[in-house]
Order: C-alpha cells, then structure tokens, then sequence
C-alpha cells in the first residue's frame, strides 16, 4: 500500500514538473510561435535546477554543453579581462542564456552567478539535438531563433556597457562611427 501511495507521489509530481515546465517554456520569447509538440518534448527532456547566491550557473572555462531559461530570481553575466571581473549584463526572469552551447562545442567564456535564490530550466545540447531529429522540419527555424537571439544579447551587453561607460571617454572618438577602432 506504502509503495502505491509513493508511486501516485511521484508521477504527480512528474506530471506538475511536465506542465508547469511546459507553461513556462510556453510563455517564453524563445519558444513563441513554436509548436505544442515541439515545447512538450523540450518540457520532457529538461532539467530544472536552483541555485543560491554564491553558486556558479555557468562558470568561465567549462565546458559549454547547454542552454539556460531563468525563470525565478536574477544573475549576473561577467568575464574576466585584464585580470579584473567585469559585469557584462544582469540577467532576469524569462531570459533564455547560453544559447550558443546549443550549437557548438567551445567552452564558456564568461560566468553567471545568481544575485540570491534562482532556477532555471537547463536544456542540454544532447536533448536540443534530440529534438532536432523528431522535427527536422522545424531545424532551420529554431536555428534561426537562437542565432536571433543571440544577436540581441550581444546588443543588450553592448548597451549595458556602453552604458557604464563616462561620457568623456565617448567623445573622444567624437560623433563619426569613422573614428572608432575597430
């Protein structure tokens, strides 16, 4: 009778991780406009994970082996230059990081910390690529959506930097793009 009990216990809380998993990709910018079946099989085959301040989500040099949905509490991207830590972007709720481990091998070129208690929805490229093969018809437009994605990461990190940057030290390169180093 015990193990009924604990068997009901756990497909309960399979079928809530299944669809509260699927709700969350669902509502994400990532997977807007993506079919049902397609978020199902992600929601399946992906692990959520918490984290506390002081823990690393992604650590500089690791291998990178997937991609992250936020989808409670924040982070903090940075990377090491000069032998100083700099902040490349604060990250939030629904922000869809570490993308492009979806589609190479390279390893991770910065770190994210949580800012205090997080989770995340973490998706292997082994599963993307899992997907990818039940759906090779939707291969190109979830390449695209990553690629996009990534595109406009890239902007909001050079905003956020720019941003930090003194006003003397813009105009110095004055107005014309023709005098920025390239």
């Amino acid at each position: 009778m015990s193990s009924q009990v604990k068997t009901e216990t756990i497909d309960i809380k399979t079928d809530c991780k299944l669809t509260c998993d699927f709700e969350v990709l669902r509502r994400s910018s990532v997977f807007a406009g993506a079919d049902t079946e397609v978020i199902k099989l992600f929601a399946y085959l992906s692990k959520r994970k918490k984290y506390q301040k002081g823990d690393q989500i992604i650590s500089l040099g690791e291998v990178a082996n997937g991609a992250f949905l936020l989808i409670s509490g924040s982070a903090q991207v940075t990377t090491i230059h000069r032998d100083r830590e700099v902040i490349l972007q604060q990250i939030n709720p629904g922000t869809f990081f570490g993308e492009l481990a979806l589609l190479a091998r390279f390893n991770w070129f910065f770190h994210v910390r949580p800012l205090g208690e997080c989770e995340v929805i973490n998706i292997t490229r082994e599963s993307f690529h899992k997907v990818l093969e039940k759906y090779p018809e939707r291969r190109e437009k979830m390449i695209e959506k990553i690629v996009q994605l990534r595109v406009e990461r890239l902007v909001e990190q050079t905003t956020f930097m720019l941003d930090k940057l003194p006003d003397s030290l813009l105009s110095e390169y004055g107005s014309s793009a023709s005098n920025m180093p390239i």
